[in-house]
């Protein structure tokens, strides 16, 4: 797998990233505070006084500023400065989102290291291969989720009554593929076993052409599986696997035309 090396494929990839990271922490905004139950230690967060930790106009001005700086880093002002200062603030941030919202949060785990590998960009790190470390993170998103759903529940994980229970609790009321899922147990199989696929082989993702784009096709049915059923907003993801993985093979093609 080959990246472009000119400036402006970079600049794009910069630019995608800061914003996916800036709809992110907007996102959070919005979430349902937590207003009682038992405190656990899920973050960095957990170890503040609980008054620090649950304070909601506390966490609400850190995710702000962590905008405001990341605004600044995307138009360059100080983009050494902006770049250290938006990442502590969205730890900061995401940590204190963690421990009041009531479900785990996966999304902010790959564009928080995304983010810190811009940073080291910055400082002229990583500048020979910066996209292989890019690419790494995002693969590793797919990669560890599907290996671990194996190392706790081994190949029975893909049973098809799991994901018929989560599906009835957790998925959204007008979805379509919740009531195929609900009305047919090995519809619910069929599709544990695809994404069990997917994730525990996305590391093909750097493999020849012709498996990278069965592997791209699946995510991105993957993704639109998951906000037909959810609404959980994980196509930031799909955008940088496609930037990653399918643009470059688009870029190829367009110059060699033009050649």
């Amino acid at each position: 797998m080959k990246w472009p090396t000119n400036e402006k494929y970079f600049e794009g990839f910069r630019v995608l990233t800061i914003l996916s990271a800036i709809a992110l922490l907007f996102d959070q905004l919005f979430i349902p505070w937590r207003s009682d139950g038992e405190i656990r230690v899920v973050s960095f967060a957990g170890w503040l006084p609980e008054n620090i930790m649950s304070s909601h106009p506390l966490f609400q001005a850190i995710t702000l500023a962590a905008i405001l700086s990341a605004i600044l880093w995307l138009f360059k002002f100080k983009p050494r400065l902006a770049s250290v200062l938006t990442i502590i603030l969205f730890i900061f941030s995401t940590s204190l989102y963690l421990q009041n919202e009531p479900f785990g949060d996966h999304r902010q785990s790959v564009f928080c290291l995304l983010l810190m590998a811009l940073a080291a960009r910055e400082y002229r790190l990583l500048v020979n291969y910066f996209f292989q470390v890019a690419a790494s993170i995002t693969v590793s998103f797919y990669f560890l989720a599907g290996w671990e759903k194996i190392f706790f529940s081994g190949l029975s994980w893909v049973n098809g009554t799991s994901l018929q229970i989560f599906v009835h609790y957790t998925g959204r009321g007008k979805s379509l593929l919740r009531d195929l899922i609900l009305q047919n147990v090995d519809v619910a199989r069929f599709l544990q076993a695809g994404i069990l696929l997917l994730e525990c082989g996305s590391f093909l993702l750097f493999g020849p052409r012709w498996l990278r784009r069965i592997w791209i096709l699946g995510l991105i049915g993957f993704h639109i599986g998951i906000e037909e059923i959810f609404g959980y907003r994980y196509f930031l993801h799909l955008f940088v696997v496609l930037y990653l993985f399918a643009l470059p093979e688009w870029v190829k093609e367009s110059n060699d035309k033009t050649a």
